[in-house]
C-alpha cells in the first residue's frame, strides 16, 4: 500500500508544479478529517494549488491543509489511502487508482453521457473564401470595456 501512496504523492506533486490538481477521495473513511457535512461523501472532490493563502503540507502519507468550506476554514487531514483519483481540472489529464475506488460507488453514475436526439444526416459542405467576414456592428450603443487607457 505504501508504494501506491507514493505513486499518488508523486502524481499530485507533478500536477501541482503545473497548476491546479483535483483530488477525489472517499471522505467516509475514519482517518479522513473534513467537515461533518462532507463526511458521508464517497467522491469528495477538492482542488489544490500551491498558491493557496494558507500553507499546504503534502507528505507520502497524505495532504494536510486548512481548507475553506462555505467560507469557513477547516483543518483537513486527507490520507492518500482515501484518494482514488487525481487529475488536472483544466486539461483532464489524470490518474485513477482502481484498487482505491470505494466498492459501493458506481462510476457510471459519475460520467455524463450525451446522446443526440436525432442522428445528424443532412450535413452540407460550406466553402469559405479564406478571409474572415466582417460582422457589422449594431448602430447605437458602443461597446465599452470596463477598462480604459488613462494617460
Amino acid at each position: 500500500m505504501e508504494a501506491l501512496n507514493k505513486k499518488k504523492y508523486d502524481f499530485l506533486l507533478y500536477l501541482l508544479e503545473e497548476g491546479d490538481a483535483m483530488v477525489c477521495l472517499d471522505a467516509r473513511l475514519p482517518e479522513v478529517d473534513v467537515p461533518a457535512s462532507h463526511k458521508d461523501n464517497s467522491s469528495l472532490n477538492l482542488v489544490f494549488n500551491l498558491n493557496f493563502k494558507r500553507p499546504i503540507e503534502i507528505t507520502e502519507e497524505g495532504i494536510f491543509a486548512t481548507l475553506a468550506f462555505n467560507g469557513r476554514p477547516h483543518q483537513c487531514a486527507l490520507p492518500f489511502s482515501a484518494v482514488w483519483a487525481i487529475y488536472d481540472p483544466k486539461m483532464k489529464n489524470g490518474q485513477v487508482w482502481e484498487e482505491s475506488i470505494p466498492t459501493d460507488m458506481n462510476l457510471s453514475d459519475q460520467a455524463i453521457v450525451i446522446k443526440p436526439e436525432k442522428p445528424v444526416s443532412n450535413l452540407k459542405s460550406v466553402k469559405t473564401s479564406g478571409k474572415p467576414s466582417e460582422i457589422p456592428k449594431p448602430e447605437g450603443k458602443r461597446d465599452r470595456s470596463h477598462l480604459r487607457v488613462i494617460k
